[in-house]
């Protein structure tokens, strides 16, 4: 109990210095009595006493879009039989049948493919979680009034983000602060806290740890929400191959509108010769 409460400690240390030097950072620099920098970032998030689990079970990073959607058909199969068994056979089974069958069918149809074209998710929190061009997917399961994404990179799960909500009396914690301090406690060790960087598609203020085989971040989403990213390392420590297509910047000019406007741009008038001249 004791150790826990150490580890609680250095994480709730750890998210306040992150408040202050993120205070810091935005008040312009000063002379000699400006505040000190910013402790170094560590390069690895701590390793975990406690191995972190993918859920539900059947799921393993490399997975197709059709096999985690097998293993869903075996969660949602699993779900059912309370209800089930407290129905009788007839047109309220049916109808059972019917909604079971539906939300299979939902989750098939949920699959946004990351191409060439804008989506609605850039409009979301998840923006900075995918890339466009580079054969990503992604698929949502809304269930219980959460949500759960898996998103592949060429048809192979490499990545799952939970969505859940804080508050007074939630068992996850009241705040972002409080609820990296359970998950300090949960895995043994303080997390690396880590603040925003808009140009690393980092949005909002993380801790993360890792296993041997998972990095785990808690994602701050404002008050009363938290989310929960679980990510392969394989694939993170490949991303950059895998991603050989960069995101464009939005106020850059198109190509072809800059080759236009350096054709209608007049020649340099010759130098004249007269310049020389008495």
């Amino acid at each position: 109990m004791k150790a826990n409460r150490l580890l609680g400690a250095g994480l709730a240390v750890g998210l306040g210095l992150l408040a202050i030097t993120s205070t810091v950072a935005a008040q312009p620099k000063r002379g000699k009595g400006a505040a000190a920098a910013a402790p170094a970032r560590p390069a690895e998030p701590p390793v975990t006493k406690k191995t972190i689990a993918l859920t539900p079970p059947g799921i393993k990073w490399g997975m197709t879009t059709k096999e985690v959607a097998a293993v869903i058909d075996k969660m949602l199969d699993q779900a059912y039989v309370p209800r089930y068994k407290a129905t009788s056979p007839g047109v309220k089974m049916r109808a059972l049948d019917a909604e079971l069958a539906e939300e299979k069918s939902a989750f098939r149809r949920s699959r946004i493919d990351f191409g060439t074209l804008p989506t609605g998710m850039d409009a979301t929190p998840l923006k900075g979680e995918y890339t466009y061009r580079n054969k990503e997917s992604m698929m949502t399961l809304t269930r219980d009034g959460g949500k759960r994404y898996f998103f592949f990179i060429q048809d192979r799960l490499w990545k799952i983000i939970d969505e859940h909500a804080l508050g007074e009396g939630n068992p996850r914690g009241k705040d972002f602060q409080s609820a990296a301090v359970k998950l300090a406690s949960t895995f043994g060790v303080p997390g690396r806290v880590t603040p925003p960087d808009m140009e690393k598609g980092r949005y909002a203020n993380e801790v993360d740890w890792k296993d041997a085989a998972t990095r785990f971040r808690a994602i701050e989403r404002g008050e009363g929400e938290i989310a929960f990213a679980y990510e392969d390392l394989v694939t993170l420590s490949s991303l950059d191959s895998l991603r050989p297509n960069k995101p464009v910047e939005a106020n850059a000019i198109d190509p072809s509108v800059a080759s236009a406007i350096r054709k209608e741009e007049p020649a340099p008038a010759p130098p004249s010769d007269k310049a020389g001249k008495k």
